[in-house]
């Protein structure tokens, strides 16, 4: 089999361990990479040997490449994705894959027309614990799900403002999300609150401090998802999801999980794995995918990513507008 060429739009801290797993695969060569940024781009291509760009139009036309990774903060996704799917190249987008939902729309109608192979970076999904949790909850009715990422702030300047990270939970608990659907299935409404004012000396800060979300699943099962970007002491911190039902309950955070039940026990999955490992588990199916054509073992697929995205923006309307909101629906 050739040598698979990938090239990556967007070279900052998401896509170093994306480089490395790729760099560490037989039969794969980073040949391409871009970067608004031109220093960033120009040290990462020299580290791995690709061509170098700053413009991915430019690198499209000039580079015949087998995938492209996309691994940029979300609000400057623009058109990247739905060029891609034009163009036929089998594409990895960082989590969440957009802020707005009818861009969206417009690649997966592009997908339709000229199927390509997709993926997104929701490595929670291919975590040992998450596995083992989904496999012990097939067949069990859930009645409530109960998650968390309540946290420290984030330092990087493009994440405190809401037109370019969308807020903590698109941007951050967007995992603890995207778990909630794939444990529980889909989510039909949502009502959030928030609030905030207590960052005041953060330069550019406009996103909430903290959010409860309230989810209702189209399986009748209820929950809800609290953030909070406040932490600064011991015990601030919580990031996990909790799903319970009559008999049983389980949870699971990136790596490790458990589950309890009335008529079977307890059993325990540590994957012990740093995220960045969970990451490559995400990297090999989607490899696996375009050297075989076959992306079923690929975890979380635009169309899916779409939805997760769509639930949290659909959260943050219902913040704003004090109702509860329906949920755009793509899956």
């Amino acid at each position: 089999m050739s040598e698979l060429k990938i090239g990556f739009i967007g070279v900052g801290g998401v896509a170093q361990p994306h480089l490395n797993t790729l760099n560490s695969m037989d039969g794969v060569t980073i040949s391409a990479v871009c970067d608004a940024f031109a220093d960033r781009a120009q040290s990462v291509g020299e580290k791995f040997g690709a061509t170098v760009y700053t413009d991915y139009h430019q690198l499209l036309q000039s580079e015949k490449l087998d995938g492209v990774y996309v691994c940029l903060i979300p609000g400057v996704h623009g058109d990247i994705e739905l060029d891609l799917a034009k163009a036929g190249i089998p594409f990895y987008i960082e989590k969440p894959v957009h802020l707005e939902l009818d861009a969206c729309a417009r690649v997966l109608d592009q997908i339709e027309k000229t199927p390509v192979i997709n993926s997104v970076g929701y490595h929670w999904r291919y975590g040992a614990g998450s596995q083992g949790v989904k496999e012990f909850l097939e067949g069990r009715k859930i009645s409530l799900v109960q998650g968390y990422w309540d946290g420290g702030f984030v330092g990087a300047p493009w994440w405190r403002q809401l037109a370019l990270s969308g807020g903590q939970l698109v941007e951050q608990a967007t995992h603890i999300v995207d778990l909630a659907r794939y444990f529980a299935g889909e989510v039909k409404t949502v009502y959030s609150s928030a609030t905030t004012g207590s960052m005041t000396e953060i330069e550019n800060y406009d996103i909430t401090d903290a959010s409860i979300t309230n989810l209702v699943f189209d399986s009748g099962a209820v929950g809800f998802i609290s953030t909070g970007c406040i932490g600064e002491v011991e015990g601030d911190s919580k990031v996990d999801l909790t799903v319970k039902g009559r008999g049983f309950n389980a949870w699971s955070n990136s790596d490790a999980g458990r589950w309890n039940s009335k008529a079977t026990g307890k059993g325990e999955v540590k994957g012990d794995q740093p995220w960045s490992d969970q990451l490559g588990n995400g990297d090999r199916a989607f490899i696996t995918a375009i050297q075989s054509g076959d992306q079923s073992k690929i975890l979380s697929d635009y169309r899916s990513g779409a939805q997760t995205l769509a639930v949290t923006l659909a959260a943050n309307e219902s913040m704003e507008s004090g109702q509860p909101v329906q949920v755009r629906r793509f899956v």
